[in-house]
């Protein structure tokens, strides 16, 4: 076992996993609390110098005295410790190793003479190391974490890399869920690389999410970046992109951030999804999650507000978006429901009609023309969010609802009214249609939508990132 493919099995899908250096009482900060409550099926066995179990796991005082094979060890032990317990598991024929600690690289010389010391025997043995500094793996599929921290576990079509555990701990509101996960920490040895070669070929990974600080295996992440975009989209927040935030991320995981402006570049080129605000990543991978391909730029907007619509237009302008110029179907269908007087277009200002028929036939009507319009490449859709004891008269839901399911465009709808917040809740759990907070959210998800498509589009002449790009501005 000694190719990438391998690996990824011994620390995603591990039969049989060793914690050396558990906490002997039952406590919150505990990974032996997650995989019981997760119910993963692997042998699990503990290493403790004084303890002989703990939680109902079997516990042995030292590495040799495991039982049978074991495919990954993860060292909590103190970190002057973690090379002698390396050694150990190395010689137990344990090579798939998750060292959770901080105080390496991280920290003082001390610490960054021992992550040497950690990547030199890993290496001289065959062996690859997560970490340290990391809460490690998560596969919600099969039940299996190494993370110390409380998750829950729930199925995702998402894959999430990071390099720091608030994007494992909150990857629903963060990353728009994790059905994989790999934390990078240090990323002393296993890096960005590794990670999404292990996530691009896993058909349950639909997208993969980003978060990184750093990009010190640029040239190799940038190559097989591109060969995953193929695949499937890949989002990433990079940060660190200020002085004061590289100096940051320098010690917080020991990452080195190039400049800017050339690793934008080079994103960009291996076909990434670059998002600069964190509250953007969830929205952005749900779009690709949930919507269907954005095959063009051309936005149409079914509104009851004209301040809303040059809220939107001037948002479009930013993200390589347009207005659609509607076809005569639409044309003919707005206006059709609009008194004589209304001048009709994009956006399509639906309020007067449903003053005169009704907010059900006026918003199907239109909807379902702008959906039909081959001129129309997505559309977003105002719909209001009024209390219940209002009725009815005024919803316009589950109409947007009906057609998007029927739709092959991506459709998304900004609430506003006094129950916005619960009308996004509803929407969480339906397939083919997205919620955003704001207009310009709006515009940032179908613009990186269609970057992402136009990209492919791109790709149809059969480049690939050496020719595109001869030198990486990375590393």
């Amino acid at each position: 076992m000694g190719n990438t493919a391998d690996f990824k099995e011994l620390f995603l899908e591990p039969r049989s996993v060793a914690f050396v250096g558990v906490p002997r009482e039952a406590r919150a900060l505990s990974p032996l609390g997650n995989l019981l409550r997760w119910g993963y099926g692997g042998k699990v066995q503990l290493v403790h110098p004084h303890a002989r179990e703990i939680q109902g796991f079997r516990a042995v005082p030292k590495v040799s005295e495991l039982e049978g094979e074991v495919d990954l060890a993860v060292i909590s032990s103190p970190r002057e410790t973690v090379p002698g317990v390396i050694s150990q598991c190395l010689d137990k024929g344990i090579r798939a190793i998750v060292v959770t600690n901080q105080g390496f690289g991280d920290a003082d010389p001390m610490g960054r003479s021992l992550q040497e010391a950690i990547l030199e025997i890993s290496r001289e043995r065959g062996a690859r190391v997560l970490g340290p500094n990391t809460l490690g793996v998560v596969n919600s599929f099969s039940g299996f974490t190494t993370s110390f921290m409380p998750l829950e576990r729930k199925e995702s079509p998402v894959g999430v890399i990071c390099q720091s555990g608030i994007f494992v701990v909150d990857a629903g509101h963060l990353m728009g869920g994790m059905g994989l996960g790999v934390d990078l920490g240090n990323g002393c040895d296993l890096g960005l690389a590794d990670a999404i070669d292990w996530l691009a070929v896993d058909e349950r990974v639909k997208v993969i999410a980003i978060h990184a600080e750093g990009i010190p295996q640029g040239r190799e992440f940038m190559e097989k970046a591109f060969r995953a975009s193929l695949k499937k989209p890949v989002v990433i927040l990079k940060t660190g992109r200020t002085p004061h935030g590289m100096k940051a991320a320098l010690s917080h995981t020991g990452s080195i951030s190039g400049d800017d402006k050339l690793i934008d570049g080079a994103l960009k080129r291996a076909g990434l999804v670059r998002v600069r605000r964190s509250d953007d990543v969830r929205d952005i991978v749900l779009s690709f999650v949930k919507l269907p391909a954005m095959r063009g730029p051309r936005v149409a907007m079914v509104t009851f507000t004209g301040g809303g619509g040059i809220i939107l237009l001037d948002a479009m302008a930013l993200e390589g978006l347009e207005p659609a110029n509607l076809g005569q179907g639409a044309i003919r269908a707005l206006k059709e429901v609009s008194p004589p007087w209304m001048p009709v277009g994009n956006p399509m200002d639906i309020w007067p009609g449903v003053m005169k028929h009704g907010m059900v036939r006026t918003y199907r009507s239109t909807l379902k023309a702008a959906l039909e319009d081959p001129q129309v490449d997505a559309v977003v859709c105002v719909a209001l969010a009024l209390p219940a004891h209002w009725g009815s008269e005024l919803d316009s839901l589950e109409v947007i609802r009906e057609l998007a399911e029927k739709s092959q465009k991506p459709v998304l709808v900004w609430f506003y009214g006094p129950e916005k917040e619960e009308a996004l809740r509803r929407l969480r759990g339906e397939e083919k249609l997205l919620g955003v907070e704001s207009l310009e959210k709006a515009a940032k998800v179908l613009g990186a939508k269609w970057s992402y498509e136009r990209w492919k589009l791109e790709q149809r002449d059969g480049s690939s990132f050496t020719r595109i790009r001869p030198s990486s501005p990375c590393g």
